[in-house]
């Protein structure tokens, strides 16, 4: 597996040297590990080691960083880039949210937030993990805006139900055992039904006599999961492995693992 560009300490400190150079061309092996922060023998070692590798040349006395090392180094931090971006959408600070008030709420009043059925809701004379104050009053089943939040929604994620359909060619919803999927989608009991193509979106309403229809079906689906709604996702094998993706995409970024089964119908 590629090491990611923020781990990866040996390229960073080679590159930061490279950055010394460029900025002071006949910068001196002392003053760039006094700015690094390390020993002029370590500068050294990392400099033979990239004139092996042909990040660096000799000319006219003076060491050159070479095409290969610019393009190496335009390359390494516009993905150090894209990983911080990342990183800073995750942890973003969220001074203040809309939740709905699941119980009569003054304004001032501090309240508990907490996930229910993928619904925030807020409640005043309750303890959580994550709380904040009202900005405003609210009855019951209103929005109200909280501010001055603290802590983290406790929160479980859902589960997931996969039914794969025959594909198009094996005759789709049409070939499918109906009875089947009727009885893992009431056994299931789902708070969400998500069509991943029209096969999925006929079989879906068969089975459960309700009408469905197909937008962003992946990500409305993650969108529930993560808020702790159980989804059952129907579609041809193309559209569960776009959704079975998004999965384990969840799990390799945050450690968060959402509980899946699939059946063939």
């Amino acid at each position: 597996m590629e090491e990611l560009p923020l781990r990866d300490l040996k390229r960073n400190t080679e590159l930061l040297i490279l950055v010394e150079m460029l900025q002071t061309p006949s910068i001196k092996l002392k003053d760039i590990a006094s700015r690094m922060g390390i020993t002029v023998q370590a500068v050294s070692q990392y400099i033979a080691g990239m004139r092996k590798e042909g990040l660096l040349r000799e000319q006219k006395g003076i060491l050159r960083p070479t095409r290969k090392s610019m393009q190496i180094l335009q390359e390494h931090f516009g993905r150090i880039k894209q990983d911080v971006d990342s990183v800073l959408r995750k942890i973003s600070v969220v001074d203040r949210c809309v939740a709905v008030a699941g119980c009569s709420i003054e304004a001032g009043q501090q309240v508990a937030l907490t996930m229910e059925d993928g619904m925030l809701l807020a409640y005043s004379g309750r303890e959580g993990h994550s709380t904040g104050v009202a900005r405003e009053s609210a009855s019951e089943g209103d929005d109200v805006l909280v501010g001055n939040l603290e802590g983290i929604v406790d929160l479980e994620l859902g589960r997931l139900l996969v039914l794969e359909a025959p594909s198009e060619l094996d005759g789709g919803s049409k070939s499918a055992n109906i009875e089947t999927a009727r009885q893992r989608v009431e056994e299931f009991s789902p708070g969400m039904l998500a069509a991943g193509d029209t096969v999925g979106a006929a079989l879906l309403m068969k089975a459960s006599g309700e009408m469905l229809t197909i937008h962003a079906p992946v990500e409305s689906s993650m969108s529930a999961l993560s808020k702790g709604v159980d989804v059952v996702f129907c579609g041809t094998r193309e559209s569960i492995d776009l959704m079975i993706e998004a999965v384990s995409k969840l799990k390799s970024e945050t450690g968060y693992e959402i509980s899946w089964n699939t059946f063939h119908l």
